[in-house]
């Protein structure tokens, strides 16, 4: 108990944000590529129809016991509900109605929220926007933590425990959502997206059968180098650069 890590500061780079060039020289050798941006028109419908489960699961758990709605919540709320945070990760890039619809992109990614039962798709999209731009940043970056928290939180003792009140409704919403966000298989892709494995490599990609329920969130050098493309035709890119071992 409270072992510490091993690595007692960040690692510095003074080199501009990776996926910029790497878009660049992409588009330049493929520039087909282009024609892959712009917005799925499957996915408010796919979307719609995971909320609609969680809301008929709320009938379903509202008289089951504390055990069966714990169960439930990691087996399958957290899984849905994980899958809708990354469906909002989809939205904050414009990608459920087009770069001409703000509005419409914002309703649904609030609509999207409901079953999650902590409000942050607004304020998401500010912050994840912030993250592609300024990735790696230490004050601007909200995906790594300041120099603050990273000597405060780097041991065991500085774990966060959550306490939760509330109806069995509640419970199985909210505790799906921080189960699925903590230790859960599907939260796996939080460390392979920006764990420094290789120096130098900022960002990994994950090819693996979850990207079935998260949108291709484990294309992530793809979806760096190229935000504009929907997560379902992230493959495509893929392709591309694998081509010229990009």
């Amino acid at each position: 108990m409270g072992a510490h890590v091993s690595r007692t500061d960040f690692e510095w780079t003074y080199t501009e944000e990776p996926h910029a060039s790497r878009r660049k020289e992409i588009l330049a050798k493929y520039p087909q590529i282009k024609k892959l941006f712009g917005y799925d028109p499957n996915f408010k419908w796919i979307v719609t129809a995971m909320v609609l489960v969680q809301i008929f699961m709320m009938f379903v758990m509202k008289d089951q016991s504390w055990p069966m709605i714990f169960l439930v919540a990691y087996c399958f709320g957290g899984v849905i509900n994980h899958s809708l945070m990354l469906a909002i990760h989809e939205i904050s890039h414009n990608l459920a109605f087009g770069h001409a619809r703000p509005l419409a992109n914002k309703c649904l990614g609030i609509f999207v929220n409901l079953p999650i039962g902590i409000p942050f798709s607004v304020s998401f999209k500010k912050y994840h926007l912030e993250h592609h731009r300024y990735q790696g940043d230490e004050k601007l970056d909200t995906d790594i933590p300041t120099y603050l928290e990273a000597k405060l939180f780097c041991n065991t003792f500085g774990k966060f425990f959550y306490y939760t009140v509330g109806g069995k409704v509640l419970v199985y919403m909210i505790g799906g959502s921080l189960l699925a966000m903590g230790l859960h298989p599907v939260a796996g892709h939080f460390i392979s997206e920006h764990y420094m494995f290789r120096k130098g490599y900022e960002t990994y990609s994950y090819y693996g059968c979850l990207n079935w329920i998260t949108f291709n969130v484990g294309y992530h050098n793809e979806h760096h180098d190229f935000p504009a493309v929907p997560g379902s035709k992230l493959p495509e890119v893929s392709k591309h650069q694998r081509k010229n071992s990009l």
